[in-house]
């Protein structure tokens, strides 16, 4: 069997087995937004993969890829390693040059979230805000923008005072839809705080639609979340407070609890990780580094 493919024919093999296998839709469009800035910009994308040396993958890195910030240079690195293990996986290639290359570490800076004080001076403004509801539940449950957006009354429980996260309201790339969480961990029950419980309770007398924050246009449909991340963004800017993204409220709320000395298997369960290592490895302008160190060890173990 003649398995020479070139490095581009293994990108689109790799791409449509992703298809087939089902991969929600946002990944499959991450995977090919990825692909398409490698292949653009990797001048061995059309040589056959198995010449393709340590290094070409070297230059390629240095020419091109630490033109970028670390997070980005770091996730295109480790995708080009996973379309190499995917070769070899497949018997394309016999072995994984990216054995012998070793990742720039990703330089982390403190993320932009708010502290306790600033929250308690900016919240008096944001009530003027149109979709405070919807930043005051972030806040308080630390639940992704597409989370909280894609709330629907039946996973609304005021007995118990808890919610059930199991889907997200998602536009990526011009794709608009609601996804499952891609692991069992993102399925969970989130705790209300006293504040998002009468909000939650106040816009349940007046619903006029199956989703806790519908479309002004129509309420078929959550509101949009680029909306209300531009409105959010602009809002900040007006009233001239501290400016952040709005998945840093995200940030922000599982910083405070780190404050607190919260457990990190309780914050990495209620922020929906896959797992405590993820969660840590976040947080590591707030957890000690002998602690991450330490469940390294610890994982290596058991």
């Amino acid at each position: 069997k003649n398995n020479k493919k070139t490095f581009r024919e293994i990108c689109y093999i790799f791409l449509e087995d992703c298809k087939i296998r089902g991969l929600r839709n946002t990944t499959i469009i991450t995977y090919n937004t990825q692909i398409k800035f490698i292949l653009k910009n990797f001048k061995l994308s059309d040589k056959d993969i198995r010449k393709i040396k340590v290094n070409d993958i070297h230059e390629f890195i240095n020419s091109r890829i630490n033109l970028y910030h670390g997070i980005f240079k770091r996730r295109i690195i480790e995708f080009l390693k996973y379309i190499f293990s995917y070769a070899q996986k497949n018997k394309f290639i016999n072995n994984n040059i990216f054995d012998e290359i070793k990742l720039p570490p990703i330089n982390r800076t403190n993320r932009n979230i708010w502290s306790e004080v600033e929250i308690q001076e900016y919240l008096p403004i944001l009530r003027n805000f149109k979709y405070f509801d919807i930043v005051l539940l972030t806040l308080e449950t630390g639940m992704r923008r597409g989370e909280v957006i894609g709330l629907t009354w039946d996973c609304v429980d005021f007995n118990k005072g808890i919610i059930t996260v199991n889907k997200s309201y998602t536009i990526h790339s011009g794709f608009v839809g609601m996804h499952t969480p891609k692991t069992n961990s993102g399925t969970r029950e989130i705790v209300l705080l006293n504040e998002s419980f009468k909000i939650l309770k106040k816009r349940y007398k007046n619903r006029t639609s199956k989703y806790v924050f519908p479309s002004d246009k129509n309420n078929n449909i959550p509101v949009n979340p680029m909306c209300v991340s531009n409105y959010f963004r602009n809002f900040l800017n007006k009233h001239n407070i501290k400016p952040i993204r709005f998945h840093d409220l995200r940030h922000t709320h599982a910083t405070l609890l780190l404050n607190k000395n919260i457990n990190y298997k309780i914050l990495s369960k209620r922020l929906g990780h896959s797992n405590i290592s993820f969660t840590l490895q976040t947080y590591t302008h707030i957890v000690p580094e002998h602690e991450i160190q330490l469940f390294k060890t610890l994982s290596k173990i058991f």
